[in-house]
Formats: structure tokens, sequence, C-alpha cells
């Protein structure tokens, strides 16, 4: 089933467009235009997801803009990026890519947390503009769990402290970032 999501960021300075399929697998595609850290940017990023849930590829192409990020991971932890191994990424299975709320649906998709039920998870950080790949500690927290008319996560950052209340939709797709992101469409 593939669907088309646009959000906003709450600032105003940045609107996204997400086509995304989900099947056994998960194939994403999205476009974002903004200005972040008072720098514009512009991006396409693409996210392919195994049937396990598990981040395969990622590309963010600046767009003209400057150099852009590949990274593909083998599914047992091992990861390349821009075709050279990357070590320091080893472990991860999901990636966060800054200026989208999408990335939030791999993990709340694949945890499949009930209400009460928590996980601590190693992503690599996606850093736009910098365009820069880290590994970051989150943790994930079931609220509501996911059902028909949707569910609530907590997405916490471990290495800043942020964290936010995320209504998703029936596919784990989220509906509000408080204080971040708004979808505007659907």
């Amino acid at each position: 089933m593939q669907r088309n999501v646009v959000w906003e960021s709450e600032d105003g300075v940045s609107t996204e467009h997400l086509s995304v399929e989900f099947d056994d697998a998960v194939g994403a595609d999205g476009v974002v235009v903004g200005i972040r850290e008072q720098k514009p940017f512009r991006i396409r990023y693409r996210v392919d997801c195994d049937g396990t849930g598990t981040v395969r590829r990622v590309e963010i192409d600046p767009l003209g803009t400057g150099s852009g990020i590949e990274l593909e991971h083998d599914g047992d932890g091992n990861w390349t990026k821009d075709g050279t191994r990357a070590p320091e990424l080893a472990g991860c299975r999901d990636v966060d890519i800054s200026v989208t709320p999408f990335t939030n649906t791999i993990p709340i998709r694949r945890l499949d947390l009930d209400s009460g039920e928590s996980e601590t998870i190693s992503v690599v950080y996606l850093d736009v503009p910098a365009m820069t790949a880290t590994q970051v500690e989150q943790r994930y927290t079931g609220l509501e769990s996911l059902g028909s008319s949707g569910g609530v996560f907590r997405y916490e950052s471990l290495e800043s402290g942020f964290t936010a209340d995320l209504p998703v939709d029936s596919d784990g797709v989220v509906v509000d970032y408080p204080g971040v992101f708004g979808r505007v469409s659907p």
C-alpha cells in the first residue's frame, strides 16, 4: 500500500512530502525543503527496510548543494558509509534523519511495543544539513499500542534528554510531533 504524507515544521521553515510504501518491506522516498541552523537546505532521501523492519539502505541527496550520504546495512549490524566500512555505526538497526518525523515510524513499527513496554535502541543519527552520521541511543515507550485507530509512543533522545509523545496513525506514521512537526495531509 502506497501512502503520501505532507508535514510542516512547527516553526514554519520546512515542508516535507513523503511517498511511502508498506508491503512486507518498507520503501520511503521524501523531499524536504527548509531552513535549519539559519541555513537553507533541500534534500531528497530514500530509506529501504527489509521484512523485519531493519533499515537496509539509506540515501540522502542534498540536491546539488553538497555531498550526500549513502549507507548500507548487511542485516547483521554492520554498515558501510559511501562504500566504506563504518564500524562506528555497528549494532544500529534504525536511522534517524534529523529533518523528518518519518524515521520515527521505522522503530515504532519494528518494535511493536504494547502499552507500558519500553526499549532502548542504537540508531544512526543523520544530521541535515551537516550531513554527518553518528550512533546515538534512543528509547521508545508504548503509551497506547498501535491498532486500527493508531497509537501513541514516547520518544526519548538519551543523548540530549529531548522527549516527545508521538501520536501515530494505524501504519505507525507520525501525525503530530509536538513543537517540531505537524502533518498537513492527509
